[in-house]
């Protein structure tokens, strides 16, 4: 946990058996000018460009702090667990890592749905963006991870090297990008329902049960936990 890529804006306390996460919510990399928000409500694709906003970030992306408690010694579950819409773990950046969705029905994958108009994202290249507007216009805040963050995973991960921790999980099971042992790319096949797998890693070189968000297909990121979540 020690070892992993904090941003300046993220405090670690780290306790007798487990670790706080703060952050002000908001990614230490950079974002795109505008984002498409979906007006509250409209997450059934396809959306339509009636449905939509065109934002400035500095509105669509505001402080959304986060105080949250992670288990430093994870329980294994044989029963997952499914993860459900909102925060489901947190990134070195500061941001919220999310499940694939954006709806209750799970017929809304974000990365799979991704639109654009006239060159303004929903859904930008980092597989991130905020909520939706609230019902008065405003900004909700809260930027978050679909699929791999490649703002994070390009400024951390080496050619021929297995990702190093992009966060942890709510059940305290780290998370890493796409790149498994010897850098080769892993897909949703190599792994198990939960996105996850055991095997050494460079913060836990001796193996551990990880989670790794993928490029090939959804899942992209974890749908389910196979820790324990209080």
């Amino acid at each position: 946990m020690e070892a992993a890529a904090w941003g300046a804006n993220v405090t670690i306390t780290v306790g007798d058996d487990s670790f706080r996460f703060e952050s002000d919510g908001i990614p230490s990399h950079e974002l795109p000018e505008q984002f498409l928000v979906p007006q509250e409500g409209s997450f059934t694709p396809p959306v339509g460009e009636e449905e939509v906003s065109v934002v400035d970030t500095d509105i669509a992306v505001v402080a959304s702090p986060i105080d949250i408690t992670i288990p430093l010694e994870p329980t294994w579950s044989d029963v997952p667990t499914d993860t459900g819409l909102g925060i489901i773990g947190v990134a070195v950046s500061g941001a919220m890592l999310f499940n694939d969705y954006e709806d209750p029905s799970r017929s809304f994958v974000a990365v799979d749905d991704n639109f654009a108009i006239d060159g303004v994202p929903f859904v930008d290249s980092c597989n991130g963006h905020p909520l939706a507007l609230a019902r008065d216009g405003s900004g909700q805040g809260q930027y978050h991870y679909h699929g791999v963050p490649y703002c994070i995973t390009d400024a951390i991960d080496a050619d021929g090297s297995h990702s190093s921790i992009i966060g942890f999980l709510r059940d305290g099971y780290p998370v890493y990008g796409p790149q498994d042992d010897g850098g080769v790319i892993i897909t949703s096949d190599d792994l198990d329902e939960c996105s996850g797998h055991v095997g050494p890693t460079p913060e836990f070189p001796e193996g551990i049960y990880h989670y790794h968000f993928t490029e090939d297909r959804s899942p992209y990121t974890v749908d389910c936990y196979h820790g324990v979540v209080n």
